[in-house]
Parts: structure tokens; C-alpha cells; sequence
């Protein structure tokens, strides 16, 4: 149990200690600090946890949730530790950070199915290293490869380096609640078989995405592999705005030819991409469209010259970077040496809204971005933009990527970007969207008082699968 000061009973902390080991359940202050923040500390304020668990298998998670439900003790999960939302930083005092970096088994590669499953601790350099032993890969994200694999496709984040890889990449996985008991969603509930999403039922897998930690931890879960080819061909066309562009991505995505589609502004992502800040990108055009091309001999011949037909109609400028440009975007696009996160340099941090909407509306969010910025003192030199177009292209489906890079030892800039939030997540509501990247700080009260029911249908089912409230409480509702 908990004192007043929300500190975790010495009791407590022996019975965590005998589940996992003493010396992997602490409340040592200075190691419990160390989770106390990440990079939005602009916007989910600094807390320690009271303690500070590893379990090693999904049998110590399930013994720490069935104590932490006994007592009523708040449980934050927590992976790998690449976090830049606030998602894993304690709500409430008296937390217990169940930080889940042991359990880091690739429990399987299966190329005939052409999946991984996998545990919380597994990252994409991992998982990278073992599938390209039989020409696969994960869809990869926009961060560096020590982030967890099962925490991303979780959070049905979007994979913004390969749009043919689409938008879901989570076929099942395992979920202990705070009962105890094991959700196995899709085929995995019927048989050893993790291969298929839709199995009895409703679909579990979708309905216990994109709410990270508010119901359960996930112990393992079976992911999609793409094919890795040995054709391929690069291009950086440029454009002078957003609108410009938008023909030729809804002809590369409406005809199906490229892997990879990205439109970037001149100065921060197009330098991650290239991989140097030894280069005048600011005498490019202001938007550069990235596009990668692949495929089977005699179809990448065929998609390659459609390619090269659209992108004459389009007007853009064929940009002739370096070799080494194009093979740094092979790798950012098919996983390798991640490099998108050097750009944190342009000035230490990074603050970003993250959405879904269609192409249609793509020089509208930019045109809000820039307006709302600047409305709030934000310069127009820390105004950055990211659109990635996704297969299935049905809604004309995007990516898009509202990026302000600042320097985050001035206070008053925190101010800024909270009113700049304040205003920018209304009007992207009433320009319309198709929904948030993910839930993190301040999107959630807007959103909800524009879903309606929904919102009290999705708070019961909380309450169902979590009638104490323990699972990172706070981060929702």
C-alpha cells in the first residue's frame, strides 16, 4: 500500500522484489528520477515514479499487475525508453514504471509467413540484423533503430519511410490485464498459429491498439515482413509549396509504382534523409517529394519509366543531389542507418503534431501550421513540414507532420508551443482530419467533445478491462 506522500510501502516494495528479483525493483530516488521525463517535458510535467520494476517474462507481469490491482497501485509500461510524447511518465504519485527492457526476445522469424513476434525489449536494430538473413524487413519508423518494435506497431504508429508497406502492421498479439488473466487476440486465440488478425469475434487487435498502457501490458506480439529487392531507383523532385506537389504523389499512389513517398521541407527532414548538414539545401526548392522505386526485374523497369513519365508532367524540378544522398535514402527508407533523428540538431528539440488527414486537404495543415505559429511568436524559421502519402490510398490517406525544431532551454518557448497546441489542435479539428498520430498530451479533451458517444462507449470499456483504474491512469480520460 501507499503512504500519504504516495510512496510505496516497504511491504510493497519486498513483494515486488520477490516477483522479479531485489535487484530489479528499486525506489531509489535517483534511479526513479531517471524515467521522471522525456522530451515533452513542455507539456506532461516531470514525476518520479515510486518505484522502478523489471520483469524478465510475461509470468513476473502478471504477478506485479495482480498485486498492483490488489492495492490499487498506478502502472505506467514502459519499453525501450525512446519516448518523446510523455506517454510513459507517471500520471500520479505512487506509480509503480514497469519498464519491460528484458523481455528482448525475437521469439520468432517465420519467412514463409513473413512475420516476427516478438517481446516489448526487441528494437528495430534487432530485428533488422536477423531479418535481412532472408531478404525481409520490418516496416520501419521515423526514429532510431534502438526504439521497440512492439511498442510502435502497438501504438498503430504510421511508418513513414516505405507507403507501400501501408498503414497496419500488427497482425495479434498478447495481452495481460490487470486481473491476471491473457488476451490473445486474432487467430492466436484459437490455435499456436499468431498468423491472422481476424479471428473469432470482434477485432480485439484493433480495439486494444492506439490507447498505449490504458488497458493491459503486451508480452509479445506478430508483426508483418516486407521483401527487400535489388532493383531500385531514387529521385528528389522540388517544388516552391505544398500544393504544387500534390499531383504527381496522387499519381505515383492512385498508380501503385513507388515504395516510398516523401514530402519534406528543404531544411530539417531532407537533411536526416541525406544523412549531412554539409550541403546549401537552403538553394533547393522549399519542398523536395522523395521517391523511392523498386521491384522484380522487368517490373521495375515498367514502374520506373511511368515514374519518370509522372514526374515530367508534374512540373518539379529533378533535383541532381550526391550518389550518397540517394543511398542514405535507401537506407532511411528499408531500415538501416536511421539518421531522420539528426536532425534534432537544427536546434536541440523537437515538438511535432502528428495526424491523419487526406492529400486533398495536405497545403491546408501547412498553411494552419505556418498561420498559428507565427500567431503565437513562433519564427518562420522554426516552421518545418513532413506529408507521407500510404497504401492502401483509399481517402487519398496521409501522414502528415506539423514539426517545430527549438531550443528547448528557453522557458518561454515552452509557452509558445503550449499556446501554439492550445489553437492548432482546434483548427486542424475544424479543417478536418481523420484522427491524431497518437494520444498525447492536451489532444484528447478536444477530440472527445466532438466524438460523441463514442467517447463514453470507449471510457466503459475501459472500465471493463480495467475496473481499478490502474493502468497509466491519466492518459486519457
Amino acid at each position: 500500500m501507499m503512504t500519504s506522500r504516495g510512496v510505496l510501502s516497504p511491504g510493497v516494495i519486498k513483494e515486488l522484489q520477490a516477483i522479479v528479483g531485489e535487484e530489479n525493483a528499486t525506489d531509489d530516488v535517483a534511479i526513479c528520477a531517471s524515467y521522471s521525463r522525456d522530451q515533452h517535458w513542455h507539456f506532461v510535467p516531470p514525476r518520479n515514479p515510486a518505484c522502478v520494476v523489471r520483469p524478465a517474462s510475461k509470468e513476473e507481469v502478471r504477478a506485479v499487475l495482480m498485486l498492483a490491482n490488489k492495492e490499487k497501485i498506478p502502472v505506467v509500461p514502459y519499453s525501450t525508453g525512446i519516448n518523446v510524447r510523455g506517454l510513459a511518465i507517471p500520471v500520479h504519485d505512487g506509480s509503480i514504471l514497469l519498464d519491460l527492457g528484458r523481455m528482448n526476445r525475437i521469439l520468432e522469424i517465420n519467412p514463409e509467413m513473413k512475420t516476427a513476434t516478438v517481446e516489448p525489449g526487441v528494437t528495430f536494430g534487432m530485428l533488422l540484423e536477423q531479418t535481412r538473413k532472408y531478404k525481409l524487413r520490418p516496416a520501419f519508423p521515423d526514429a532510431p533503430l534502438t526504439v521497440s518494435v512492439l511498442v510502435n506497431y502497438y501504438l498503430r504508429g504510421i511508418y513513414q519511410t516505405a507507403a507501400a508497406d501501408g498503414h497496419d502492421h500488427t497482425i495479434s498479439y498478447e495481452m495481460v490485464l490487470p486481473n491476471g488473466e491473457t488476451l490473445r487476440t486474432g487467430s492466436r486465440a484459437l490455435s499456436s498459429m499468431p498468423y491472422f488478425r481476424y479471428g473469432v469475434g470482434p477485432d480485439f487487435a484493433g480495439l486494444l491498439s492506439a490507447h498505449p498502457g490504458t488497458c493491459g501490458v503486451v508480452t509479445e506480439l506478430t508483426a508483418k515482413l516486407y521483401r527487400l529487392y535489388d532493383h531500385r531507383q531514387e529521385y528528389f523532385i522540388g517544388f516552391e509549396s505544398v500544393k504544387d506537389s500534390t499531383r504527381l504523389i496522387y499519381n505515383l499512389m492512385h498508380d501503385e509504382l513507388a515504395t516510398s513517398i516523401r514530402l519534406v521541407d528543404n531544411q530539417s527532414w531532407l537533411r536526416g534523409i541525406c544523412g549531412t548538414f554539409d550541403y546549401p539545401y537552403e538553394e533547393l526548392p522549399k519542398f523536395v517529394l522523395c521517391v523511392l522505386v523498386e521491384g522484380l526485374p522487368g517490373l521495375f523497369e515498367a514502374k520506373d519509366k511511368l515514374v519518370r513519365a509522372h514526374i515530367e508532367e508534374s512540373g518539379g524540378r529533378v533535383l541532381e543531389l550526391p550518389e550518397a544522398f540517394k543511398r542514405r535514402f535507401e537506407e532511411e527508407s528499408l531500415g538501416g542507418a536511421e539518421l531522420s533523428c539528426m536532425v534534432f540538431h537544427l536546434r536541440g528539440n523537437y515538438h511535432c503534431i502528428g495526424l491523419y488527414g487526406p492529400l486533398t486537404l495536405a497545403a491546408r495543415y501547412y498553411e494552419l501550421h505556418e498561420h498559428t505559429a507565427l500567431e503565437v511568436g513562433i519564427p518562420g524559421d522554426h516552421v518545418y513540414f513532413y506529408l507521407d502519402p500510404i497504401y492502401n490510398f483509399h481517402g487519398q490517406l496521409c501522414y502528415v507532420e506539423l514539426d517545430i525544431f527549438y531550443d528547448g532551454s528557453d522557458p518561454r518557448f515552452g509557452e509558445k508551443l503550449r499556446e501554439y497546441n492550445r489553437r492548432q489542435f482546434h483548427r486542424l479539428l475544424d479543417a478536418g482530419i481523420y484522427g491524431w498520430f497518437r494520444p498525447y498530451a492536451g489532444i484528447i479533451e478536444p477530440t472527445t467533445e466532438r466524438i460523441g458517444y463514442l467517447a463514453e462507449v470507449w471510457k466503459k470499456f475501459l472500465r471493463i478491462v480495467d475496473p481499478n483504474g490502474i493502468m497509466n491512469p491519466g492518459k486519457l480520460f
